[in-house]
This record gives structure tokens, C-alpha cells and sequence, in this order.
């Protein structure tokens, strides 16, 4: 009689362990999902980067042909294919991306679709936040109801002129089934300095069932960087 409650005990705690991995995988998607609203969110720009980043535009067919222009600085480039998810936009400044299809009209696409002609703004802060050093004031379990827990991460901020000396502080938020968090920034303001400050923010609110946390932490351009915490709350 024991040996089959034991089992049975077993074979519940396997199926919670399978039903929270599902709900991890459900969330990384509404996570990336949110980051492609993001990324498109503009109707003047494609996307809105920090100097020294790149971009993936996917798998890209060797056919297609890009011209990179930024006229301001001078920088004027010509690119094949998935060389453009190398490229590394250097200079903060708007550039004009065209995008060339060398195939026939009764030829096979294999890309995703892009206009003819679009924009790229890069901006001249860059945010980088190092969630090997996150912590937390206090362990995050399930129905117990949180009025100042406080999360800190490392964040490094780098500039390439001084046309700002201080930003509004980045937003963030927690993501799983069952969760009711507020979130704002201690400090609202950020001094930039090409140094790594300690960036905190309070959490107020209640988890009410067991599941995973993804914290969503969106640096000056609005893109998201995630933190997965890595065990299950319970």
C-alpha cells in the first residue's frame, strides 16, 4: 500500500515538473513576441539600437543585396546577404537601409519580407545590464504578499558623446501565471557615466501559484533584455 502511494506521489510531482517547464517555454515566447512588438513599434524607424550593436534580420538568401548609408558621418557600405547581421553599427545617427532582391519573379523567396527602403536610429547610450550579479533582498515564494522586495542588477552604461548627463531610469517587469507585481524604480533618474552602477527596483505584490518568473528589464531604447530565474516558485 505504501509502495503505490509513493509511486503515485512520483508520478504527480513529475507531471508538475512537466506542466511548469511548459509554462517556462510558454513564457520565453510572449517574451520574444514582445520583444518583435518592440522592435516594430515605430512607424519612422525599423528599429531603435544603441551604438556598437548589431541586428539580426534572420536567415537572409545570398541573392539579396543591402546599402548601408548613414550620410552625416560619412559611412556608405554595401552588403550581401546574412553579412548584414554582422554588420556592427558603429556611430549613433540615422541610417538608410535598402534592401535589393537580385531573383527573378517565378524564383523561390526564402527571407523574411522587408521594404524596399527603411530607417535604423542608433542611439548614443548604451544600456548592458549583468544578471550574473542580480540579487534579491528576500526569497520570492508563492502566497506570500510582498510590500518592498527589492531587486538589484548590475548595469553598465556607456556613452559615446556628452549630450546627456542624466536618463530616466529604465522600466521594468516580471512576467508567470499567477503573478500580481507592481515594480518601480528606487531612484528615477540615472547619472550617465561610462561605469557600471547598481540599478534597484521595488517589487510590491503577491505570486499565487506555482509557476516561473521572467523579469523583463528594458533598457533606453525600450529593448528588452530577460532575466530567467531559474528555479520554479513554490
Amino acid at each position: 500500500m505504501q509502495t503505490g502511494k509513493k509511486a503515485s506521489t512520483t508520478s504527480l510531482n513529475f507531471k508538475k515538473q512537466v506542466v511548469s517547464l511548459l509554462i517556462f517555454i510558454l513564457l520565453i515566447g510572449h517574451t520574444s513576441e514582445a520583444q518583435n512588438q518592440i522592435g516594430f513599434a515605430s512607424n519612422q524607424y525599423y528599429k531603435v539600437i544603441s551604438f556598437g550593436e548589431k541586428i539580426d534580420f534572420d536567415n537572409i538568401d545570398p541573392t539579396i543585396t543591402w546599402a548601408i548609408s548613414n550620410a552625416k558621418n560619412n559611412i556608405y557600405n554595401t552588403l550581401r546577404g546574412n553579412e548584414i547581421n554582422e554588420y556592427i553599427f558603429q556611430e549613433p545617427g540615422e541610417y538608410e537601409i535598402n534592401f535589393q532582391e537580385n531573383k527573378k519573379h517565378d524564383e523561390g523567396c526564402h527571407h523574411p519580407a522587408f521594404e524596399e527602403r527603411f530607417k535604423v536610429k542608433v542611439e548614443s547610450v548604451r544600456l548592458t545590464f549583468d544578471f550574473s550579479k542580480i540579487s534579491f533582498s528576500e526569497k520570492i515564494v508563492k502566497g506570500r504578499n510582498y510590500s518592498n522586495l527589492i531587486i538589484t542588477v548590475p548595469a553598465k552604461i556607456t556613452t559615446k558623446d556628452n549630450s546627456n548627463t542624466k536618463l530616466p531610469a529604465p522600466r521594468m517587469s516580471v512576467a508567470g501565471l499567477g503573478v500580481s507585481f507592481t515594480v518601480e524604480p528606487v531612484e528615477t533618474e540615472i547619472a550617465i557615466g561610462n561605469k557600471t552602477q547598481l540599478l534597484k527596483y521595488k517589487l510590491s505584490g503577491i505570486v499565487n501559484q506555482e509557476t516561473y518568473l521572467m523579469f523583463d528589464f528594458h533598457d533606453f531604447n525600450n529593448q528588452v533584455q530577460t532575466y530567467n530565474l531559474p528555479q520554479v516558485i513554490k
